[in-house]
């Protein structure tokens, strides 16, 4: 088990790499998305490079701005171009993992139909990491308290497809974390776990315990995470001064050894 670090929007990816390196990370990941990582950048082989040379093993997610759920179908269409570009991504620089998030559909669509474009969406997007070696997870979004009834019928429909667990946004609008109720509807899916903090306004992406109130309780999440058996990587994703980054990770590895397991290696 691993704990990782996500490049930060508005700093130079290759500084990312670097400084993940310099300070004792083995796992990166990877935001593929404007404006310092759009899959149209052109020297990803030069990143992959610099991940392999710097001892990296990286996973990749996708811009979380891609419009997926617009009612017009040629910005659907576009969307879908760009995912499947995220996973040739993914590819190049030797990630075996791409996540997006789920983001619903236009408001004036029955449930079915909501299920129906998920469904051919999740049925392209495997088909396309599995021709690169890249397997798919579909991640939480910020409407936690309706996405699980939306989530098991679309992955009855998708059984390839995996769940990578955002934290922090499991706490934006409900009264309580949210976590144990996803755990309990898809342990048997998640494939990964990203960590931040918010007062439960905002997916604010704050360093544990900043915020004054409504902040989600580390130790308790990293418990019920074992208690079904996850033990798979975790991601920082932070904003701010990248010191946080190191403090929030040694957090996590004391929640972890918490419970009487050996410690996260990095």
């Amino acid at each position: 088990m691993r704990v990782g670090v996500q490049n930060a929007q508005g700093r130079a990816l290759t500084d990312e790499i670097a400084w993940a390196a310099v300070n004792g990370y083995t796992l990166f990941d990877l935001h593929v998305a404007a404006p310092d990582a759009p899959t149209e950048r052109g020297d990803w082989r030069a990143v992959a490079a610099q991940l392999h040379d710097n001892g990296l093993a990286v996973i990749c997610r996708a811009a979380d701005y891609l419009p997926v759920e617009s009612p017009s179908p040629i910005v659907r269409q576009a969307a879908l171009d760009e995912l499947r570009r995220t996973l040739d991504v993914a590819q190049v620089v030797g990630a075996p993992l791409c996540t997006f998030p789920f983001k619903g559909w236009p408001h004036a669509w029955p449930d079915a139909a909501g299920y129906e474009a998920y469904n051919q969406l999740l049925q392209i997007l495997v088909r396309h990491g599995a021709e690169r070696g890249v397997q798919v997870a579909l991640e939480n979004g910020l409407h936690s308290k309706h996405e699980p009834k939306y989530l098991r019928e679309i992955f009855k429909r998708a059984p390839q497809a995996e769940l990578a667990l955002d934290v922090g946004r499991l706490n934006v609008g409900a009264a309580r974390s949210l976590v144990r109720d996803y755990l309990f509807a898809f342990a048997d899916r998640l494939r990964h776990v990203r960590l931040s903090d918010n007062d439960g306004s905002a997916d604010q992406r704050l360093p544990f315990g900043a915020p004054a109130a409504g902040g989600i309780d580390l130790v308790h999440t990293l418990h019920e995470l074992k208690a079904v058996g996850y033990s798979g990587d975790f991601c920082l994703v932070l904003g701010g001064d990248r010191r946080w980054v190191q403090g929030c990770r040694e957090l996590v590895e004391a929640g972890w050894a918490q419970s009487g397991r050996p410690k996260i290696d990095h």
